[in-house]
């Protein structure tokens, strides 16, 4: 059976409005995302909807299209638009890294370009002075690693998770760090991410559930977190 030049012309212009529909519901204004891990625990907790805004810092295209939460789809190039501002030190982002090609990351920005970021016993150190610490910032392992000993995951030039740098952020790049300093996975173990890489920045908690199985599901609901301001 012949297939006619329109039928395919046809197919692809359906295929193309697909994609283009799927790219503008991604990139949006607002949009919610999970967050699965206490890397930011205080600030966010486990099971978490967060709302990020997109125009703060500027919209960004997907950069893979596909089923969520599987391998199934493809990469495409993306592009990210000028926003109202510049990231700014210690705004809370959705950031694409290279610690996960699928799901982005939530972390606090504590370095931009051309800054030098050490850790020292614990202290986060921004050119040579102290980050201004979250308020809900937390160190929930009593140990610190001394210097000279080894964080799996982490390049042995840079130290380990408790005394680690120095090190200066390249251009258009940010340097992540979650709020659960001990038990987060972020630039320490990755490295910087670009600006590029940003999707949104964190507004507020829409909504909150206590995975735990222990909890009964009437008492999941953290009904005391939801709409919660994310500073």
């Amino acid at each position: 059976m012949k297939i006619s030049k329109k039928k395919v012309a046809d197919a692809l212009k359906e295929i193309l409005g697909v994609i283009l529909l799927v790219t503008i519901v991604q990139v949006g204004l607002v949009q919610a995302y999970f967050v699965p891990s206490s890397s930011m625990e205080g600030t966010i907790l486990p099971g978490e909807f967060v709302i990020a805004d997109k125009v703060t810092l500027g919209p960004r295209t997907p950069d893979w299209i596909g089923i969520p939460w599987t391998d199934i789809g493809f990469p495409v190039p993306a592009l990210k638009f000028p926003g109202m501002r510049p990231v700014e030190q210690g705004d809370i982002v959705v950031v694409r890294t290279p610690a996960d090609r699928h799901v982005p990351y939530v972390k606090r920005v504590v370095a931009l370009e051309g800054q030098v970021v050490r850790v020292r016993d614990k202290v986060l150190l921004v050119d040579n002075k102290q980050f201004p610490r979250p308020d809900k910032e937390q160190h929930l392992d009593s140990r610190t690693y001394s210097l000279g000993s080894r964080t799996y995951g982490i390049p042995p030039d840079l130290g380990n998770r408790d005394n680690w740098g120095p090190y200066r952020v390249p251009q258009g790049h940010v340097f992540l760090m979650g709020d659960n300093r001990d038990n987060s996975i972020d630039s320490r173990f990755f490295g910087p991410v670009p600006v590029s890489n940003i999707i949104g920045r964190a507004r507020l908690i829409l909504f909150s559930f206590d995975k735990d199985s222990d909890i009964s599901l009437v008492k999941r609901p953290r009904l005391n977190r939801l709409i919660t301001l994310l500073d």
